[in-house]
């Protein structure tokens, strides 16, 4: 009997070693996420480019579109590990509707602006995605996730930059293809886009660095207005 008091004893200082299967998990899911979103983007922007052909040919600003969706595809591939993914459905759901919706925009309408107005916020909405894009460099990915926090070029004046450049894209092609269906397209996927900015932001903020960047940067798209 006097021996057993002290075995619990060393039983209950014991210090099991750490599973290894979160870590597996995550690396398993690193690599879904990659592969869907690899596949998905290049699919959509496979059916795009057959779709918009027409258009560029007649309308050679209409080819921004085409790139400023283009450029996920090359920068999913090469991209750095997240250090924190997002296992929203939600997020997902968000961050997957706003990637669609601008891919599914149709050309048709009559041009409410002249077409060179329409063609410069094209390529101007393109050059501003561009520019983000370079800057983020390998931190870009379609979920809300942290790959680091970029604060250089046009970080330092509003907090998300790609997706002011879309936006400004968008509408250039909107203004100069006005139809019903692309404008609740539109409108859809602006609302997801901000929705998908707002959980970055939530998952974002958990990082001391970028809580310091959110209060240097004040403004998420539009210096002044939002």
């Amino acid at each position: 009997m006097t021996g057993r008091p002290a075995e619990v004893g060393r039983l209950s200082s014991f210090t099991p070693l750490p599973l290894r299967i979160p870590t597996v998990a995550k690396i398993k899911l690193a690599t879904i996420v990659a592969v869907a979103e690899t596949a998905f983007l290049a699919a959509l922007l496979a059916w795009q480019a057959f779709r918009l052909a027409p258009a560029i040919r007649h309308d050679p600003s209409n080819l921004a579109l085409l790139i400023s969706e283009a450029l996920p595809v090359a920068l999913v591939l090469v991209r750095r590990p997240a250090q924190v993914l997002s296992q929203s459905a939600v997020d997902w759901f968000t961050a997957y509707g706003a990637a669609v919706a601008p891919i599914l925009l149709t050309p048709g309408g009559h041009a409410l602006v002249d077409p060179r107005v329409c063609g410069a916020m094209m390529v101007l909405g393109l050059l501003i995605n561009l520019y983000g894009k370079v800057c983020l460099n390998r931190s870009f990915g379609l979920l809300a996730a942290n790959r680091g926090v970029q604060r250089s070029g046009p970080y330092r004046v509003v907090r998300h930059p790609i997706y002011a450049g879309n936006a400004l894209t968008q509408i250039g092609f909107i203004l100069g293809n006005p139809t019903g269906f692309n404008l609740a397209l539109c409108l859809a996927g602006m609302t997801l886009q901000v929705i998908r900015l707002q959980a970055e932001e939530k998952l974002l903020g958990e990082d001391p660095v970028y809580a310091e960047y959110k209060a240097k940067v004040p403004y998420r798209l539009a210096p002044g207005v939002y």
